[in-house]
């Protein structure tokens, strides 16, 4: 699972041509706040000219991106070589990027600070209410990510929890539970590196217990392991071309399963044949 950090940078470092672009400033460049230090660390920048600023790392309360974080607001100076108000720790970077003017925004998420967004030019600007509220959306476009990728974080750990805490031998029913929820939480999520981690587990849930082994029937024939597969597939929706893509198979073959399923279950359709399954505690 990513770190917390890889999950902010994610979503900070390709959001920094929209900054810079609103903006109207030479240069953008992003930190990252450390979960235990509250330190700052520069890890994407965006117009730069040296490599002054990479990984630059920044000490609570120091600094123009210090102050922003200790106010949990925007601030900015007009001539950074004079300002007063702020540390100057960080001299030497921004004189070897000729800045000038700069504004520090500081990204807030349920009370946390999680990173701060750079601006710089290198000539000095005025920087007034109207600029500052250009950058809000953006803002709060960024800050929205980062709570997403939070809530389906923690909904992971909690369902990786769950699935470690089930019994040794979990009836297909649970398993399947648990695979639908993970589903539902991917699709939420879309594209992301996240959301890929949740669907291969549930596809490992998936393949497990009855849909592991296969179903023995009354009249002693079975099903096997892929025709549960497919039923686990059809219940959640899915057109057979779908179902063929998740499994790495033809939209036909999916066709034969669903065939040999339906005559072994003396069903007239898929719909009769998953509620049997899941009245039988096949699939959820």
């Amino acid at each position: 699972m990513p770190t917390s950090t890889e999950m902010v940078l994610s979503r900070l470092s390709p959001a920094l041509p929209a900054w810079r672009s609103t903006s109207g400033m030479d240069l953008a460049f992003g930190s990252v706040v450390d979960d235990r230090s509250g330190s700052l660390q520069i890890l994407c920048t965006l117009g730069t000219r040296t490599r002054a600023l990479d990984h630059l790392e920044i000490t609570p309360g120091t600094g123009l991106g210090g102050k922003a974080l200790a106010l949990s607001r925007p601030t900015s100076v007009g001539n950074y070589e004079n300002a007063r108000g702020i540390t100057h720790h960080y001299d030497h970077a921004v004189r070897s990027e000729a800045i000038v003017t700069t504004a520090a925004v500081p990204i807030i998420v349920t009370g946390r600070a999680r990173a701060v967004v750079y601006l710089g030019s290198t000539t000095e600007l005025p920087l007034g209410d109207r600029w500052f509220d250009s950058l809000d959306p953006l803002r709060r476009r960024l800050q929205h990510e980062i709570l997403v990728e939070d809530e389906v974080r923690a909904r992971l750990e909690a369902l990786e929890a769950a699935q470690a805490s089930l019994r040794p031998d979990p009836s297909a029913a649970e398993l399947a539970s648990v695979a639908r929820e993970l589903g539902e939480v991917a699709a939420r999520l879309g594209t992301s590196a996240i959301s890929a981690q949740l669907d291969r587990i549930r596809q490992r849930l998936d393949g497990g217990a009855a849909v592991d082994h296969g179903v023995t029937l009354p009249d002693g024939s079975s099903l096997t392991r892929r025709e549960l597969q497919v039923l686990v597939e059809a219940a959640r929706g899915l057109s057979n071309r779908q179902i063929a893509a998740n499994l790495g198979l033809l939209p036909n073959t999916v066709k034969s399963y669903f065939q040999d399923l339906l005559r072994k279950l003396d069903c007239a359709n898929r719909v009769q044949a998953i509620d049997l399954a899941r009245r039988s505690g096949w699939i959820d």
